[in-house]
């Protein structure tokens, strides 16, 4: 088994569409849209704000990933994903509400990963100030930039190294990131995110400790720790694997500590015994330790990176005309369910302004169409898309899809070899795409032959450009098994058996596991490479915003105060008035 490498919003907003008979007419473009898009160095932003907030937004996050990427520079995986992260940047908190059906209450950020892509969404609350260095240890905490930095930094892991568990250590590295403040070339480091500091203050006023430290890194009984916790248990999980986190990375002297934790952790050592052993500390003792270090002081540091960078930022308008085939784009690429997906080729097909002259807008209504509806309706407008001088990757894949769909419908050659045809097409255009790499893996795999090195590659490269996404992993552990690459296989399968999120897919990689571990033929292996799993869901990495945590944490508080008065109060006059008030109930 390989070591793990050192390391020192919203499936988009689409309204609920009554279904409508396809009718497609062509308007031409007029206004322009309340969005647009801007795109830097590792990031495409699609966004409802300003020019200004657009700005502010990519060069932060610009810088944030520059110093992600040096401190995760030992546990980055080899070959890392070279394409940028599409985000999507919304004006109100309310656009999670209505696109979601699975949302937290107190949704702020969401990455969703899947086979069609990785999306981030995000909010913006407040505009992102420029700082001077005498204001990155003081000035107050700008939430719309913590909750963005928080939601990059936990997906950064995800994306760029082979870090699965423990899951208390990836949600404080996001919320030890998320206080990064840039001003020039200077940056601070360690500040205490707003929610957490008003928890602790919250706790040592006399309120109940719901987790220990030993809950957090070995509970006795699973414990709902995540977004659908009780908002008293998530509070006091972030602020704790924040507390843990930041004395973890502290201090340089524990860098060796720290790296054979996390290396124990990934050879599936139990999280807790882990720990004891890499930092010579008992459990028991540990809430201790903390109140200890916390007591201290907890250290800011201040300090120069002459190598920041700043966003390098191309601005593009768009025509209002295809600002809901924009929106309806996002939602067919985070992977929806059926209901969802019909319903968006219905509203495409059906789009009260007709069909914009527009690209875009055709492959977005292409794209439903071989998801969702019947990929024969895509073909005559695919076909003359590839044909145009400059076509991109985009009309290739879409057009490859469609024939492998017809394909496995029909059962005529001709559609397998067009499929083959285009998708490598689109490979050779966009390389770096890892739904183009895995659908040409399909494909290839469709013909009933051996699988040859092209075959395998495309398998290993979807999950190269996408190492966030379990279908590609899956997929790339059954190439490195048949390759011989045995090490590698492992290592995919070790990182999908410990996708917490994602219980089948660790169910069948333990499975797999075992099986390569007694000796696996070819054949087998070849029999599950064509065995096409159940549509996975996405992986959805969501960020809710601590305020609104602390804020409910604080009503239930009081409503608990109040009965406790009024439980006194009936205690000792039972025919009072006060005996006959309604308590409200709790959130």
């Amino acid at each position: 088994m390989s070591n793990l490498k050192k390391m020192a919003l919203l499936a988009l907003m689409w309204p609920a569409f009554a279904r409508a008979q396809q009718s497609v007419t062509v308007t031409g473009q007029k206004k322009a849209s309340p969005w647009m898009k801007a795109e830097s160095q590792h990031f495409i932003v699609f966004s409802n704000t300003s020019d200004d907030a657009l700005r502010q937004l990519l060069d932060n996050l610009e810088k944030l990933d520059h110093v992600l990427r040096i401190q995760t520079r030992d546990y980055q995986i080899a070959a890392t994903a070279r394409n940028k992260i599409t985000l999507y940047y919304h004006d109100r908190p309310g656009s999670f509400n209505d696109a979601v059906a699975d949302a937290p209450p107190e949704a702020i950020g969401l990455y969703n990963s899947c086979g069609h892509g990785v999306q981030g969404y995000a909010v913006h609350l407040e505009g992102i100030a420029g700082l001077r260095p005498e204001q990155l240890a003081k000035h107050a905490l700008n939430n719309s930039q913590t909750y963005i930095f928080e939601a990059y930094a936990r997906h950064f892991l995800y994306r760029y190294t082979d870090i699965r568990m423990p899951a208390n250590y990836i949600d404080g590295y996001a919320q030890y990131f998320s206080t990064v403040r840039f001003a020039g070339k200077q940056m601070s480091l360690g500040r205490v995110p707003a929610s957490v500091a008003r928890y602790i203050y919250f706790l040592d006023n006399g309120h109940g400790r719901q987790l220990s430290y030993q809950d957090i890194l070995a509970p006795a009984a699973p414990n709902d720790t995540g977004v659908t916790a009780e908002p008293a248990v998530r509070l006091e999980y972030l602020a704790k694997s924040w507390l843990l986190t930041h004395y973890i990375l502290s201090s340089d002297d524990s860098v060796g500590q720290r790296d054979r934790y996390l290396n124990q952790v990934h050879l599936d050592v139990p999280v807790g015994v882990a720990y004891a052993a890499s930092f010579g500390q008992k459990l028991s003792e540990l809430d201790t330790a903390m109140w200890r270090y916390r007591g201290k002081g907890v250290e800011v540091r201040q300090f120069e990176v002459p190598s920041l960078p700043s966003a390098r930022i191309d601005f593009t308008s768009l025509p209002d005309a295809v600002t809901d085939f924009l929106l309806a784009d996002a939602a067919l690429k985070s992977c929806p369910g059926q209901q969802r997906g019909a319903s968006v080729l219905a509203a495409l097909s059906q789009h009260a302004g007709g069909m914009p002259n527009n690209d875009a807008a055709w492959l977005t209504l292409s794209r439903a169409q071989v998801d969702w509806g019947k990929a024969e309706d895509a073909l005559p407008y695919l076909n003359e898309a590839v044909r145009k001088d400059g076509a991109g990757a985009e009309a290739f894949y879409l057009l490859g899809t469609a024939n492998l769909r017809l394909s496995a419908q029909r059962k005529e050659a001709s559609y397998l070899q067009a499929a083959i045809g285009n998708l490598t097409r689109a490979r050779s255009l966009d390389p770096d795409s890892a739904e183009v790499a895995y659908a040409l893996y399909q494909a290839r795999l469709a013909t009933g032959d051996k699988p040859d090195a092209a075959t395998l590659e495309a398998a290993i490269a979807a999950w190269r450009n996408a190492h966030e996404v379990n279908t590609h992993a899956r997929a790339a552990a059954l190439a490195f098994a048949y390759s011989g690459r045995v090490a590698e296989a492992d290592n995919a399968l070790t990182l999908l058996a410990h996708s917490a999120l994602d219980p089948e897919q660790a169910a069948w990689a333990h499975t797999w596991q075992a099986r390569l571990a007694k000796g696996v033929g070819y054949i087998e292996l070849l029999a599950e490479m064509r065995r096409e799993p159940d549509a996975a869901a996405p992986f959805k990495e969501w960020t809710v915003a601590g305020d609104d945590l602390m804020r409910t944490v604080e009503y239930n508080a009081g409503v608990e105060n109040t009965r406790k008065y009024l439980e006194s109060m009936r205690l000792a006059d039972p025919v009072s008035e006060k005996n006959f008030f309604v308590l409200p109930t709790k959130k």
